[in-house]
Parts: structure tokens; C-alpha cells; sequence
């Protein structure tokens, strides 16, 4: 833990410093990529010919939105490029145990493909190959330029930082006992815990953000759950589910939500407008989603509650009487009397120490014949000798038998079920979770504040560590890779978006909102609709509507996506299909974008 605490502190150090020392664009940086106006083509009249007269102008636009293209369709290629890289792990693991391959190797194809295949690190990739192509066709300082000074990565540093803290204990904790009432008040059976989360965490993205509510509550629906072991499809279906609620549940107000946050001060939207123009639609869009699937699923829902059930009453047994620490101290008392009463511990000691003078005889034999030969001593060769094998059979037995060794050899216990363990937080605890959380959403746009706030954090952790769970920082630095990456081909897709937008009437907008979005970050569709002129009242709330309603269809739809996927995809055996997402999504969304219509 500590190792990887201090890896995110230097690289939150390193992040941080590169947004201070960026500053703003030096007066003679290069003109990339073209302000839309430098086009000249708003006597164009149709869309084709607007696209065509940019990408003769510009013919790196192409270039850009072909790179992107096939990033889009790499997404869908990821399960096809883990299944390949799980066969070849496989098949070299059969190696091993053949004895044709070293025990500690590994497939370097299997580790390639199992790379590419991580969904998280595709538009990453597909970046690094998206400024290889700028030199290309410009130059470095206009790659770099683009880098430093035209997109803004406050966004994928914000979801890394709420992402972390919103996993903390704590957090999760509070955030359980709250939805914990709710259930209860609708019966405390799996299918209330369903209903609430899906239903109660999305409505939190209005206050803590859609990054925080969609990690809250990706890790309660995987307790309770995912981790009952439902069918693919209902997995699926709840996966596409949440993610179309959370996209649409942080429309109560005007500063929870990305896509949101892009139209609010533009077109003057305070969270009074979106509670009326949205919020309440939301709500009841995603009662009528939630009901949709529990009546498609209501009866795998009852067979999966007496394994639900189950598990609640292991958890009141453990909570009540069958404390952690009293059975722990019950076993350590039955270890101490067997190892008097049989002598366990000095008799595999003394065995250890036998077969360590049998080898270092074994070795001497062979090699301090060559080594005196060399003019070394033998007594001091011996030494040497000795001190090794000691050495190689201690990181062995730590390996194998670590409870066999003296507890001073022992190497550190980390307890698999560590964040699964009875004894309650305190409040003054869960407070400076919470004041670390409110400093970070308030401080939302700011890098330069939120950074150093999780830094602040990352020490109260380490000092709070026997209350804390595991600080697991892959999920949000593989989320902050993926959105780092979209952010910087989103910046180069606006010479098509902006002219598709801004040909279309309120309905065919509302329908290409929803579809742009499904190719694209929703908060970058909003963003570029504020740049096109003369957009009425209802164009505006056509576009909002259908960009948020559209933003659970894929994983890049909607920033959030990413951090709950990569909380959840263990339990599709590391093998989330992004087709099946876009099917299980589709029914919600159809629904919300009805009740954004109708209403």
C-alpha cells in the first residue's frame, strides 16, 4: 500500500506541476486546430458540402476522425483481444507445468493483447498514434502546443480524484447505512437494494458529482448484487441501466453534471431552470426505466433473494457474534498450545536447518574447488554460501509455509478479505471524508486545489489506515488514461460535429444528439452546441435532452462510464462486451428520451 501511495503521490506531484507551469498559450503558438470560423463556410448551405470544403482546407481533419474511428472500434474488439490474450496465458501456463517453460515466465503475446484488450487504455493508445500523426503532417511544437495549451484535462484528474475518494470506507460505509434505510423502507430485500441504488445513487450525482455517484454506486451494486452471481444478461441489463441514470440523474442541477456544466453559464441555466426543465423528468424516466427491467427480470430477482439473504445473515452473525478479532484471538490461543504440547515450529526449524547444510555441502562440493582456484578464501566462500541458501529458502517458505516460520521472518499478512471485515468507523473519521469530498467538488475546476487536497488525503489515509480499506488506484488512473485520451481526440472532432448540429431542427437534433454521443463524450456534443449561432430555446433543451438520455449507450458516452465499468468488470470475467452494452442500454434509453419528449 505504502509503495503505491507513494507512486500516486509523485505522479499527482508531476500532474500537477505540468498544470501550473502550463499557464497559457505563449503569443506566438501555433494555430491548431483551426477556430471554426477560420473556415469561411457559413454561405454553405448543406451539411456534405461544409464537411467537404473543411476537409479539402484542412485534410488533417480526416486524418484526426479516421484515428478516431478506429478507436471506436477497437472499443468494440476488446473482448475479441482478451479472449485471445486468456488462451495464450493458458496454453503457457500448461507449459509450465510440462516443465517446457520457466515457472516464473510469461507469454509476452498474451501480455500484449491482454493490454489491448483493456478498454480503459484504448483511447489512450490511439492518442499516442493521433500525435504521431500531427508531427507528421505539422510539426512537435504543434503537437505539444495542442497538448499544453488546447485541451483541458481538469476533467480525467477530477474523476481519478473523486473516483479514489469516493471508494474509501467511509464513504462507502455512510453511503451503504443511508441506502440501507431506504431498502428497508421498501421491504430490505434484494429487489429494494436494486430499486435504490439504481435509483437513490443516480439522484446523488446532482451533489457529489456523476464520477462519485457512479462509484458509490457501481461498488454497492457489486456487494450486493454482482456478487450473487446473476445471468449475463441481467448483468448486462443492470450495467446499461445504471449507466444510463447516472447520465441523466445529475440533471437537478447545473453544476453536477459534464454535459451540463458545458451550457450552464452560456446559456444562463441555474439549477432552479434545470430542476424544472429536466430534473423531474429524469426522476421519472428512470422510475420507468427501473420498472421496465424489474418486470423483465422480477422472477430471477426472487431466485437470487435466498442467496441475498444468506449473505445478509452471514453479515448480522459477524457484526454480532462472531466478532473478527474474537475468533482471531481464539485460533492464535490453539496455534500457541499446539506448538507447546508437539513443538511444530522448532522441529520444521531444525529440519530447515539440516537440509540448508545438506545443499550448502552439495554446493561446496561443486564450487569452491573453481572459487579457490580464483584465490578466495574458502571460510569466507563457505560464509557466503550459507547466508544465500538461507536467504533463497526464506523467500520460499514466505511463498509456500509462511506460518511455519518464526514471526519475525514472516512476511506482511495481507488480508484478502480486508475490506470485508466487522469493526465500525469512527465519525470524526468519515467527517474528514467527507470535508476531503466537499473540498474536491467544490473545488471541481481547479486543479491547482483538488491535487493538493488528495495529497492532503493520501497522508490522512496512511494515518487512518486500520480504519480504511486497501487503496486500490488502478480502477481511477486506468479511468483518468481513458478520459485523457478521449479529451485529446475530442478536441479535433468539432469540424463535423458543429455543422451536424447546427443543421438540424429541434427533433432530428434530439435523435443526433443521442447517437453523437453514443461516438462521443456527451459533455464535448454539448460543449460544441454552445458554439453554434442563433440556437433557439428549444434547439438548446433538444440538445441537452438527447445527450444525456444518450449517455449510457457506450463507455465513452459519458465520463462516469469508464470509472463503473472498470469497478464492475470482474464480474463479466474481465470481458465487458460493448456491444451488449449498447443493447442493454437502448430500452432505458428510448424511455428517458420519450419522457424528455413527451414531457
Amino acid at each position: 500500500m505504502r509503495s503505491r501511495v507513494l507512486f500516486f503521490f509523485l505522479m499527482a506531484l508531476t500532474v500537477s506541476g505540468i498544470v501550473l507551469a502550463a499557464g497559457g498559450p505563449p503569443a506566438d503558438a501555433p494555430v491548431f486546430p483551426p477556430s471554426l470560423e477560420s473556415y469561411g463556410d457559413g454561405d454553405l448551405g448543406s451539411i456534405i458540402g461544409i464537411l467537404d470544403h473543411r476537409i479539402r482546407q484542412t485534410p488533417f481533419n480526416l486524418v484526426a476522425s479516421l484515428i478516431f474511428l478506429c478507436a471506436i472500434i477497437h472499443t468494440f474488439l476488446t473482448g475479441r483481444f482478451m479472449a485471445i490474450a486468456h488462451r495464450w496465458s493458458h496454453d503457457h501456463e500448461e507449459k509450465i507445468k510440462q516443465g517446457l517453460a520457466p515457472r516464473d515466465s510469461v507469454h509476452l503475446g498474451a501480455e500484449a493483447f491482454h493490454f489491448l484488450g483493456e478498454v480503459e487504455a484504448v483511447f489512450g493508445i490511439w492518442a499516442a498514434a493521433l500525435v504521431g500523426v500531427i508531427v507528421l503532417f505539422f510539426d512537435w511544437p504543434t503537437a505539444k502546443s495542442y497538448i499544453l495549451y488546447k485541451v483541458n484535462f481538469t476533467e480525467p484528474m477530477f474523476v481519478v480524484v473523486i473516483m479514489t475518494l469516493a471508494a474509501t470506507r467511509p464513504i462507502l460505509k455512510v453511503t451503504e447505512r443511508f441506502m440501507w434505510k431506504i431498502a428497508n423502507l421498501l421491504g430490505g430485500t434484494l429487489t429494494a437494494w436494486w430499486w435504490a441504488i439504481l435509483t437513490i445513487g443516480p439522484i446523488l450525482g446532482s451533489f457529489i458529482t456523476e464520477p462519485a455517484a457512479m462509484t458509490i454506486a457501481a461498488m454497492l451494486l457489486a456487494d450486493k448484487f454482482y456478487a450473487l452471481s446473476p445471468s449475463a444478461k441481467f448483468k448486462y441489463a443492470t450495467l446499461g441501466l445504471l449507466f444510463v441514470n447516472i447520465s441523466v440523474g445529475g440533471t437537478l442541477t447545473s453544476y453536477a453534471a459534464p454535459p451540463v456544466l458545458m451550457v450552464a453559464t452560456p446559456w444562463n441555466w441555474d439549477t432552479m431552470f434545470m430542476l424544472t426543465h429536466f430534473g423531474w423528468k429524469a426522476v421519472l424516466g428512470m422510475l420507468a426505466a427501473n420498472l421496465s427491467y424489474f418486470l423483465i427480470f422480477r422472477s430471477e430477482l426472487k431466485t437470487l433473494q435466498a442467496s441475498f439473504a444468506i449473505n445478509n445473515l452471514k453479515d448480522e452473525i459477524q457484526q454480532r457474534y462472531l466478532k473478527r478479532a474474537d475468533v482471531e484471538d481464539m485460533l492464535d490461543q490453539c496455534i500457541e498450545r499446539l506448538d507447546n504440547r508437539f513443538h511444530i515450529m522448532s522441529t520444521f526449524s531444525e529440519q530447515m536447518k539440516d537440509v540448508g547444510r545438506e545443499l550448502t555441502q552439495r554446493l561446496e562440493v561443486r564450487a569452491l574447488a573453481e572459487l579457490q582456484g580464483k584465490g578466495i578464501d574458502q571460510d569466507l566462500a563457505r560464509r557466503a554460501f550459507e547466508e544465500r541458501n538461507k536467504e533463497i529458502q526464506l523467500r520460499r517458505m514466505r511463498r509456500a509455509l509462511p506460518g511455519l516460520l518464526p514471526p519475525e521472518d514472516r512476511p506482511p499478512f495481507l488480508d484478502p478479505d480486508w475490506d470485508h471485515r466487522d469493526d465500525p468507523v469512527p465519525l470524526w473519521v468519515t467527517l474528514a471524508h467527507i470535508a476531503f469530498m466537499g473540498w474536491t467538488i467544490i473545488n471541481a475546476h481547479y486543479p491547482p486545489f483538488f491535487i493538493p487536497g488528495l495529497l492532503f488525503f493520501l497522508g490522512f489515509a496512511q494515518v487512518t489506515s486500520p480504519y480504511q480499506n486497501q487503496l486500490n488506484l488502478k480502477p481511477a488512473l486506468l479511468v483518468g488514461f481513458f478520459l485523457g485520451g478521449l479529451v485529446i481526440h475530442g478536441g479535433l472532432q468539432g469540424w463535423w460535429i458543429e455543422p451536424v448540429l447546427g443543421n438540424l431542427t429541434e427533433i432530428p437534433l434530439m435523435v443526433g444528439a443521442t447517437v453523437l454521443t453514443a461516438f462521443n463524450d456527451n459533455a464535448a456534443i454539448t460543449f460544441l452546441s454552445t458554439l453554434v449561432p442563433d440556437f433557439s430555446d428549444a434547439m438548446k433543451y433538444s440538445i441537452v435532452a438527447g445527450a444525456v438520455a444518450g449517455g449510457g449507450l457506450t463507455i465513452i458516452a459519458n465520463a462516469p462510464n469508464p470509472a463503473g465499468l472498470s469497478i464492475l468488470k470482474s464480474f463479466f470475467d474481465e470481458e465487458v462486451s460493448p456491444v451488449n452494452i449498447l443493447l442493454a442500454a437502448a430500452l432505458p434509453t428510448a424511455i428517458l428520451w420519450l419522457t424528455f419528449l413527451i414531457f
